[in-house]
């Protein structure tokens, strides 16, 4: 099989299930060589306010690895689920492994902007929200969902308010607002998260 049969997800999952074959091998092959590079100009066109262009380079290429081997890991314990694509997956594999690094770095004033990017991606992506049991805790994780149902505006004003510190002032000259128009809509933000949440824990 080429790199294009063996990547299609039906054929995959079959191959994944005997870890110990000629084509297992053959897979991670292929998946190196179609989504690598694809992944990490994903990352570039995502990150593009990004300063230090060398470090999100070996940032994207680590975690791009780092991912594989999470992949690998759990294909070998058949816990590995794949929703969507292969390709779909292979990203978000490799996307949570780059959240994961920004996370630790995130008290650093110069890298605050990428944590919070990383975020953004995700939420905009809420069926990555569900396998990010090792990276977030349950608070963490129920907020995320929580973000994810809020109209796009309110969610980014809060997400910058929660994850990035900014003030009122800040959020405005981003999203090109008055500073009113950021409190009146965090305002209502809160109002519905409290409810959104509410609604979770009661459940």
């Amino acid at each position: 099989m080429n790199c294009q049969e063996i990547t299609q997800t039906p054929v995959a999952l079959e191959i994944m299930k005997g870890a110990q074959s000629k084509e297992y091998q053959q897979l991670f092959r292929c998946i190196y060589e179609l989504f690598q590079g694809s992944f990490i100009n994903w990352i570039f066109n995502k990150y593009n306010n990004i300063s230090s262009k060398e470090k999100l380079l070996n940032d994207a290429k680590d975690a791009f690895q780092m991912g594989m081997m999470k992949m690998v890991e759990k294909s070998r314990q058949n816990e590995l689920v794949i929703n969507g694509s292969l390709k779909t997956t292979v990203y978000s594999y490799g996307l949570l492994q780059l959240l994961a690094k920004v996370k630790q770095e995130k008290s650093e004033d110069k890298r605050r902007s990428g944590y919070l990017t990383l975020i953004n991606l995700f939420i905009e992506d809420g069926s990555i929200i569900k396998e990010m049991g090792d990276l977030f805790d349950e608070r963490e994780q129920t907020l995320l969902e929580a973000l994810n149902e809020l109209p796009e505006k309110r969610r980014q004003i809060l997400i910058m308010a929660f994850f990035d510190k900014l003030r009122s002032k800040e959020i405005a000259g981003k999203l090109g607002v008055s500073a009113g128009n950021v409190d009146n809509e965090k305002t209502k933000a809160y109002k519905a998260l409290r409810e959104i949440l509410k609604t979770k824990f009661i459940a």
